[in-house]
């Protein structure tokens, strides 16, 4: 918890400029404060949640996503219950009427590093499958569970932003696919020292060992998104959305091949 000063300094900080996100520091530690975002319009809850129906997929439900006093309620909830789950997440320092203080695990996000550092890359990304695999295991899910938002310090994967929680709009085993899928949608394309088949046997190595709900929610979404593979595969002139995308039902497709190939072993 922060002092009555350090409360006051932050404040003081905080009227200097209009940031987001401030990395301050208090002595000898820092500390990471987020200010509220304005309240959003989701006009596009009603589609995605019409297009999960048609689909029956429930990992396309809109996960809310307010903005606003109500988002800051929704993160700091989640922090406390992830911590008291024992997950790695950052500590909750104080909450105030507009924004929030929690503590710093580090300056690396596994996207950062995958990008950068292609010696390693083949290590970050899997630390970050079983960064996943552990907080399943701790019957929690992340918000959104991309790897800009999983921090890398030292071998240990913290997760951060919990504006949103799927768990409102859809069954743990549901939003625990989803954390599979968003952070292959979010490295697939820059995991080049791979091919897509080998990429699919080390994630098969991590989502084996989750939960079979799990594992089924995977793989009917992978059943209905893997033809998305036939998508361009360069970035211009089609923009990282669409190599994103390719890549990560490239795999995804992979993944489903090896586990009819498990299912009709056994």
């Amino acid at each position: 918890m922060l002092t009555p000063d350090q409360v006051s300094y932050i404040r003081t900080r905080l009227a200097e400029k209009e940031d987001r996100t401030h990395f301050i520091q208090l002595g000898e530690f820092s500390v990471i404060v987020k200010t509220q975002d304005p309240a959003r319009h989701q006009w596009w809850r009603p589609l995605m949640n019409t297009l999960s129906r048609l689909l029956n997929q429930p990992l396309l439900l809109a996960v809310p996503a307010p903005g606003g006093g109500e988002a800051q309620a929704i993160e700091v909830s989640r922090l406390r219950t992830l911590a008291a789950a024992g997950a790695p997440v950052p500590d909750l320092l104080h909450v105030d009427k507009n924004w929030f203080a929690e503590s710093c695990v580090g300056d690396r996000t596994i996207d950062q590093l995958i990008r950068r550092d292609a010696g390693n890359q083949q290590r970050y990304w899997d630390d970050g499958l079983a960064a996943i695999l552990a907080l399943h295991r701790l019957n929690m899910a992340a918000s959104q569970c991309f790897a800009r938002n999983m921090i890398w310090n030292d071998g240990v994967v913290s997760f951060i932003d919990f504006e949103e929680d799927p768990l409102t709009v859809m069954p743990l085993a549901a939003a625990q696919a989803r954390d599979w899928l968003l952070y292959l949608h979010s490295t697939a394309h820059v995991m080049t020292s791979r091919t897509p088949a080998q990429n699919a046997q080390i994630l098969m190595q991590y989502l084996q060992q989750d939960n079979v709900l799990v594992q089924q929610h995977f793989a009917r979404a992978a059943r209905s998104f893997s033809w998305l593979r036939i998508l361009p595969q360069k970035r211009k002139p089609w923009g990282r959305d669409v190599i994103s995308t390719q890549a990560s039902a490239a795999i995804a497709y992979q993944v489903l091949i090896a586990m009819r190939k498990c299912s009709s072993t056994h």
